[in-house]
């Protein structure tokens, strides 16, 4: 049997008779390429489909939107998350860490890859309307986007308040998730959306668009923006603060006990079940 683990993967098996698995992790392609890189990863994922014994998604929503542009046969389909990749041992892991950039005031962290999908620019333009509150963003500033952010940083002089931290270690990332006030994801297109776990596993309050598979992951005590109005955004940011505060032990628990429904192990033992599936067949 060959699992493919990835619809972007290139290597496949020779033989079109061999049992095929397929893990479809998003297919945001659809509206980030055009033209010819479109139609060639279009006509990939169409090959990888049609050989499929089973076809796995990570989350429900990856599930519908592939359901959405591609016609999937009748064969066995399931939803397997994604594990956290942080567990108990995490804070063990930081406990003498001090990054180069440490914030002397309440700080909203946020992560990932700088484009323009993440959506980091309006958590900028949010800033705004916050007092006594700093922005740190991680991610590798090679991009043009970053160029994009740097000058609306410079725009509205948020110099001092804003901090572009470019890629950082693990150690470095749990020290932000551990010491940041909260966590903010606005992204536009998430297939599944780990930062929001391990945000969740150092029982911060999480906040998150309403799109895409987000709310999915985020479940029902994350706070969620349902537009990028600044002004609006930093209205459901101090609410949900406030909410989180005066009730802040239901809060983390919740958070706490939500990043450990979502494991490795699970996933490992859902995998070989459906490999025995697949085999037996």
């Amino acid at each position: 049997m060959w699992h493919s683990v990835n619809q972007n993967t290139k290597i496949e098996p020779a033989s079109l008779n061999s049992p095929y698995l397929l893990t479809i992790h998003d297919v945001n392609f659809i509206e980030e390429e055009s033209g010819k890189r479109l139609n060639f990863r279009i006509n990939q994922l169409k090959s990888k489909i049609k050989r499929s014994s089973a076809i796995v998604y990570i989350s429900e929503f990856t599930k519908q939107q592939t359901h959405a542009h591609f016609d999937i046969p009748k064969i066995p389909e399931y939803v397997i998350y994604n594990g956290n990749n942080f567990n108990n041992n995490a804070l063990d892991i930081i406990k003498n860490n001090q990054p180069i950039y440490t914030p002397n005031k309440p700080f909203i962290f946020s992560i990932g890859q700088i484009l323009e999908k993440k959506n980091f620019h309006v958590l900028i333009e949010m800033l705004r309307h916050l007092k006594d509150v700093v922005l740190f963003i991680a991610g590798g500033l090679k991009t043009g986007y970053a160029e994009i952010l740097k000058e609306k940083i410079q725009h509205f002089k948020l110099e001092s308040r804003v901090v572009l931290l470019g890629s950082i270690s693990e150690s470095d990332k749990m020290f932000y998730y551990k010491n940041c006030m909260a966590f903010a994801f606005p992204s536009l297109r998430e297939g599944f959306g780990l930062p929001v776990l391990e945000a969740m596993t150092f029982g911060k309050p999480v906040f998150l668009s309403n799109k895409t598979s987000l709310p999915e992951i985020g479940g029902d005590h994350a706070f969620y923006w349902s537009n990028f109005d600044a002004k609006d955004m930093a209205n459901v940011f101090e609410m949900g603060m406030n909410t989180f505060e005066d009730n802040k032990d239901t809060y983390q628990t919740a958070y706490i006990h939500r990043s450990k429904q979502f494991t490795w192990d699970k996933a490992a033992l859902d995998y070989t079940a459906i490999y025995k599936s697949i085999l037996e067949k």
